[in-house]
């Protein structure tokens, strides 16, 4: 698909004579030839049902759109309570999607899906084939859904925007009657991570109406990473494995200049003309003779103060019913609403005198060194950093409210096959965030800064106590000519261990508060019915008109916001940094669907079917885009059906994407420039680009894992654009009843692709290409430490995906021993090629880690048997991920070995017994029966705990029994 100014491709008025076709001819399908009359009532005795990738009601449970399912059946019997424990162990999931075991840059319970990797902005959800307003699959109650259709092909053409990856579309239930009372209780292996769940189902129907209604409440408690060993230190890979941490340790690491008399004293192995010290632990740290030379093993163990699963409370409550009016007219609604309360926990706050633009005064009473440390002055200071353990944790607390309403009407268009359909829709989703363990900057200027010993308010006693500011002649009291910093206490931050010092750092901390607020606002209609007769059957079609209004607002804390031009400075720590959004958006979309029956019943053309979508958006905020898809349904015989599909796909960018403020965060970073030498720069110029103000003689070193970035939106974003491309075959054999297949080939390719770049990728592609679009983004201080590096939301990237997915299924119902369901689905991604902006070498991160996209395994796979006999049943479930590997893992100068990961195989096993005579079941399960152990990735690649965990397993051997009582 190619946009213009007005973003159009094909013309409005093909657009407009298909509607018109549609119309003119849709009461006239009834008086079509007798062949095309006879074909139609005929399809009329069989039940059609619209199949998600499709407007058009039909007969055929398969068609030319690659949809998996996961049944009531299945969610039952796997016992899980939530529905992302299901969506994001399937094979077609890739990439980094969020879920519970996201701490540190996550940490809100939510579960997203990333269908192809291309991320969850990429995936649409559906309710009952309508918009919802939230991107958290956790946030459907699970005794809501009936199935889940997750469709794995583009759909701009049937759904608008956002349907690149593919849709997850929720099937609620509805014709349920009587009332079901589920509880579940699971722990695991190690005593930890107790989750409780219990669920209520009422539904009562008659003739004209059917109502269910169902409450849900799920507690899931977190763990600790220092509950893991793979989790409780943090492991780094440079060369050889070794655990170490951050270097804003409690002790403190203060920057001396190598020439600096204070300096010679400390004999310390001088890196880019610095030296750096701590103090001895157990030390006043009063004294110079106090501190010694610092040493990677003194390292801040982060970890142990870290989850490795959020917890989570959710409490969730949803209405469906409907209502017959007369023998041709609906009414329907569907109402859930969710809260949620998660949160996370990482290590206490790190101090950088730099960084947070903070002057350690060399008049402070406290200072040993008689110099002044940090802030952003000129010429620069040098630099001290500490790790407040005093003030303990960050924490946040999350509260999430999730409301979601359709409300329509449908029915018959007097006696045609047609149906009509007209819904509102209402959304709204709000988010509360608590944040602690902060510290307020503007007090910080006078605790951190001129201090003097002052005798108190009884100057007979002789008592000194610390004062903010300068003493008067004699240091007498009335302080004659002093210049006293009134309600200041002096901090002594190179001894926070002080016990005095506690309620000092106390005074000074600081928590904040953030709220977003997103609603949605959708109405629609559409029709479908049969539109004249052809030789081989009758023409089906589809179409209708959508309006949709998304409204976003964000604000946080006055002491957050960020000050210009670098945005890295507020009233607190530079990582809360940020600013307000609002802003809204309105679109109008019209679609048109039509299938063509071209053969039936001829030899090697038992039915050969061809299907036209086309769909029209106008946009408030960049114009127009109209979308095409075109598909080929082919049975050369019964058994076997042959399927291609061609969609153009795109996806307008988000509010926040436009008009979001810059927000600072703390990135992982391996700088190209450490050891950085005159040569190098020599044999690639690029090198001096990306480090400017490092010196070049080999000894510049990074003193920290993580700097300063800064995301920042971009109000002249244009949309994601381009096409998808699947072709493959479903072979149902008459000979093996209860037996399926499907082989499905797939290519995504996206041009414009919205994102923000991940820090390493801008420094890695400014080396590469010297391009001012990635250096530029790159700020250093005078002595070539990184002051911060912007990462600007843009249409930069081009993505190209593609691979195969292969499924089968086996049913065998009468057997000696009950019935059997055995089934496999493997996903292998071929190719996952990424072009980060013009002139930039194409990466493929298939079958690698990518510290920006994600893992991206080659083969994913899932496999199940089911077993049902007299009451009992049972569950075996495996789930594959092939080895990956990290290219240049520890990013220094010169060639390194790819870091392999190994494969991992994980086992799920659950058994049943249902009591029919009392309507009772009891489940019993265990979730990763070998409690295989994550990889490894460490912490110079990763966020969280060592590991990926948006990919593995970080709780290890789960126990859970679950029972339910049926009325």
């Amino acid at each position: 698909m190619k946009m213009t100014a007005t973003r159009e491709r094909h013309g409005g008025k093909f657009l407009l004579s298909a509607i018109a076709a549609v119309v003119s001819s849709s009461f006239g399908a009834a008086q079509a030839q007798d062949g095309g009359a006879a074909a139609e009532a005929e399809s009329t005795k069989l039940d059609t049902v619209e199949v998600t990738g499709s407007r058009i009601r039909r007969v055929d449970a398969e068609t030319a759109s690659p949809v998996f399912t996961i049944d009531r059946q299945i969610i039952e019997a796997s016992g899980v309570t939530t529905v992302g424990e299901l969506l994001q162990e399937l094979p077609s999931i890739s990439g980094n999607a969020t879920n519970p075991q996201v701490n540190n840059g996550g940490g809100d319970g939510a579960a997203v899906v990333s269908l192809r990797g291309l991320d969850e902005d990429r995936t649409l959800l559906l309710l009952n084939g309508r918009r919802v307003v939230t991107q958290d699959v956790n946030a459907f109650p699970i005794n809501l859904i009936e199935r889940v259709e997750v469709l794995k092909e583009g759909a701009g053409a049937i759904y608008g925007s956002d349907a690149i990856g593919g849709v997850v579309n929720f099937i609620t239930r509805k014709e349920f009657t009587g009332a079901e009372l589920t509880y579940d209780y699971g722990v695991s292996a190690e005593g930890d991570g107790d989750r409780q769940a219990v669920s209520l189902s009422w539904g009562a129907s008659n003739a004209k109406s059917s109502l269910m209604l169902g409450l849900n409440y799920n507690d899931q408690e977190g763990i600790s990473a220092a509950d893991r060993k793979f989790a409780a230190n943090a492991l780094y890979f440079y060369g050889s494995v070794f655990a170490a941490g951050s270097s804003r340790v409690p002790t403190g690491r203060i920057f001396l200049d190598e020439n600096n008399p204070i300096a010679a004293q400390y004999g310390c192995t001088a890196s880019g003309g610095e030296i750096s010290v701590t103090r001895i632990a157990g030390t006043a740290g009063d004294s110079q003779d106090d501190f010694r030379c610092y040493q990677t093993s003194d390292g801040f163990n982060f970890q142990p103060f870290n989850l490795v699963l959020t917890p989570q409370e959710r409490a969730s409550v949803f209405v469906v019913g409907s209502h017959e009016v007369n023998d041709s007219v609906e009414l329907y609604t569907e109402f859930f609403h969710n809260y949620t309360q998660s949160g996370f926990q990482i290590a206490p706050l790190p101090f950088d005198s730099r960084l947070d633009s903070i002057v350690l005064s060399g008049d402070s009473v406290y200072n040993p060194f008689n110099q002044s440390f940090g802030g952003q002055t000129t010429p620069l200071n040098q630099n001290a950093t500490f790790r407040l353990s005093a003030l303990g944790n960050r924490r946040a607390k999350v509260q999430v409210y999730t409301d979601q309403i359709n409300l329509g009407i449908r029915g018959d268009v007097a006696d045609t096959s047609w149906k009509w359909d007209a819904t509102a829709s209402y959304g709204r989703f709000q988010q509360e965030l608590t944040y602690d363990g902060y510290l307020f900057q503007p007090a910080l200027a006078g605790a951190f800064g001129p201090s003097f010993d002052g005798l108190d308010n009884d100057p007979s006693n002789g008592v000194q106590m610390p004062t903010c500011g300068f003493a008067g002649p004699n240091n007498a009291m009335p302080l004659v000519g002093a210049n006293i910093v009134a309600n200041c206490v002096p901090v002594n931050i190179f001894n926070l261990e002080s016990p005095d010092q506690v309620a000092a750092l106390d005074a000074i901390g600081f928590g904040y508060n953030q709220s977003l607020t997103q609603v949605l606002k959708v109405a629609s209609v559409n029709f479908s019915g049969n539109i004249f007769a052809m030789p081989a059957g009758v023409v089906q079609g589809a179409f209708g008109a959508e309006y949709r209004e998304d409204d976003y607002r964000f604000d946080t804390d006055s002491a957050t916001q960020a000050t210009p031009p670098l945005f890295t400075t507020c009233q607190l720590s530079s990582e809360t940094c940020s600013g307000d959004t609002v802003g809204d958006e309105k679109v109008m979309e019209f679609y048109g669907e039509v299938l063509f029956p071209i053969l039936a019943g001829q030899p090697f053309a038992e039915t050969l079917n061809v299907i036209a979508g086309i769909r029209h958006s106008d946009y408030d905020s960049f114009g127009t885009a109209t979308n095409f898809t075109g598909k080929i349904e082919y049975r050369p015989i019964a058994d076997l059906l042959v399927r291609l599909s061609y969609a153009e796909v795109f996806r307008a960018p988000r509010i926040e994407d436009r008009f979001g403020a810059p927000v600072s965060n703390a990135a992982t970073f391996n700088d190209p420039c450490v050891g950085l030498t005159a040569a190098a720069v020599l044999a690639n110029p690029n090198l001096g680009l990306a480090c400017q103000n490092v010196v070049q003689d080999g000894t510049f070193a990074q003193p920290n894992s993580q700097v300063q970035g800064l995301f920042v939106g971009d109000q002249n974003l244009g949309p994601e654009e381009g096409d998808v491309l699947t072709f493959g075959f479903v072979y149902d054999p008459t000979w093996l009843p209860g037996f399926s297949s499907t082989v499905d080939f797939w290519r995504y390719k996206l041009d414009d692709g919205i994102d923000s770049l991940d820090v390493n990728t801008i420094a890695s592609q400014c080396v590469e290409t010297g391009s001012a679009d990635f250096c530029d983004l790159i700020t250093r201080f005078s002595d070539g430490q990184i002051q911060v590096i912007r990462q600007p939301t843009a249409n930069f990237a081009g993505i190209e995906t593609a691979g195969v997915d292969v499924g089968f299924k086996y049913r065998m119902d009468k057997t000696p021993v009950g019935r059997f369901q055995f089934s496999v689905d493997t996903t292998y991604t071929e190719k996952y090629e990424v072009v980060a902006g013009e002139g930039s070498a194409s990466q493929n991160v298939a079958g690698q880690y990518d510290r920006q996209f994600g893992n991206y395994a080659r083969v994913r796979s899932i496999a199940a048997v089911n077993w049902s006999w007299m009451g009992f049943q049972a569950l075996w479930n495996t789930r594959y991920i092939h080895g990956i590997q990290l290219l240049d893992p520890d990013a220094a100068p010169g060639e390194q070995p790819a870091l392999k990961i190994g494969s991992h195989i994980y086992h799920d096993a659950a058994v049943g017994y249902s009591y029919e005579p009392t309507k009772t079941s009891l489940q019993i399960g265990v979730e990763n029966v070998f409690d295989k152990l994550p990889p490894f990735l460490y912490q110079n690649n990763v966020t969280n705990a060592n590991t990926d965990v948006e990919t593995y397993d970080t709780v290890g051997r789960y126990f859970f029994v679950k029972l339910t009582q049926s009325f």
